[in-house]
C-alpha cells in the first residue's frame, strides 16, 4: 500500500441530521483505496451546523446531499462560506463531486439554470439518462438507475453561464413524454475535475433495502405516494443490474481521475 495517503474531505450538508449517505461515501472511498492499494485518510466537515469548510489542501472533495431549500439559505453565513469555497475549489483543479443539495447550491451560485421546487417530491430508484459519453458512465446502461430524494430541481439551463465557466450538461432526468414539463438536469461537468449530480450515486442497496422496509419509512412513503411506489422501489433495489451497478461504478470511476 502506498505510503503517502490520499486525503479526502467529506462535506456533510445534512444540517446535523443523521444520514446514511455519509457512511456510504466512507465505505466507497475505503474500498476504492483497498482496491487501488492506496492509503486513504478522510475528514468529515459539518458545513451547515458548525460552519466547517475544508482547506484546499485535500486531494478529493465529496460534498453530500441534505435536507431543506437550496434557495432560502443563500443569505446564511454557512451558505456564503460554502459558495466562496465553490469559487476557490473550481479554480483549484482539485477533484470534486457535488451530490444533490450541494449540486443544487452550486447551480444556484453559478446561475446554471432555474433552481426551483418540483410539482411534487421525487423519491425512489429512478432512471437517469446520460447525454454524452463520459468515463463516469462506463459500465452503465442508458438509462441507468440511481436513488433520488429531492423536492427541488434545475431546469431551463443558461447556456451562456455554462460556457462562461466551461461547464457542460452530462445527464438528464427520465423521459416523460406524457408530462408536458421540461426535463431536469441530473448531471453537470463543471470542469475536468469538478462534477455535480442530482441523484445519489453513493446509495448502497444493502443499506437502502432495510431502510425502506423500516416501518416508519414504509408507512410514510405509502401515505404520501401509494403502496405501488414503495413496492417498485423495493423491487428495483433488489435487482443487481440497477442501483447496485451505479453504486459499484460511478464514484469509483470518479475517483480514478485522481490516478490519471
Amino acid at each position: 500500500m502506498s505510503k503517502t495517503p490520499i486525503e479526502v474531505a467529506i462535506l456533510d450538508m445534512n444540517d446535523g441530521n443523521p444520514n446514511m449517505g455519509i457512511d456510504c461515501l466512507i465505505d466507497i472511498i475505503t474500498r476504492w483505496g483497498d482496491q487501488k492499494n492506496k492509503a486513504i485518510q478522510y475528514q468529515v466537515f459539518d458545513v451547515r451546523k458548525k460552519g466547517e469548510i475544508p482547506s484546499l489542501d485535500f486531494d478529493i472533495y465529496l460534498s453530500s446531499g441534505g435536507p431543506g431549500s437550496p434557495i432560502e439559505s443563500s443569505q446564511e453565513q454557512w451558505d456564503q462560506a460554502y459558495t466562496l469555497w465553490l469559487d476557490k475549489i473550481l479554480a483549484s483543479n482539485k477533484l470534486v463531486l457535488l451530490i444533490c443539495h450541494s449540486f443544487q447550491i452550486a447551480c444556484r451560485h453559478f446561475n446554471i439554470g432555474n433552481v426551483c421546487l418540483r410539482k411534487s417530491k421525487q423519491i425512489g430508484v429512478l432512471p437517469v439518462h446520460f447525454i454524452e459519453e463520459n468515463p463516469l458512465f462506463e459500465g452503465l446502461q442508458d438509462p441507468f438507475y440511481a436513488l433520488e430524494s429531492r423536492s427541488y430541481q434545475i431546469i431551463e439551463p443558461h447556456d451562456e453561464n455554462l460556457k462562461k465557466i466551461g461547464a457542460k450538461i452530462i445527464a438528464l432526468e427520465k423521459h416523460r413524454p406524457e408530462v408536458p414539463l421540461e426535463r431536469a438536469l441530473m448531471g453537470i461537468q463543471f470542469s475536468p475535475y469538478m462534477y455535480g449530480v442530482q441523484f445519489h450515486p453513493e446509495g448502497d442497496p444493502k443499506k437502502l433495502i432495510p431502510y425502506f422496509n423500516r416501518s416508519d419509512v414504509k408507512d410514510n412513503m405509502i401515505t404520501e405516494f401509494g403502496i405501488s411506489k414503495w413496492q417498485n422501489t423495493i423491487d428495483l433495489l433488489d435487482r443487481p443490474e440497477t442501483i447496485q451497478t451505479t453504486y459499484q461504478t460511478f464514484i469509483p470511476h470518479f475517483l480514478d481521475n485522481l490516478l490519471k
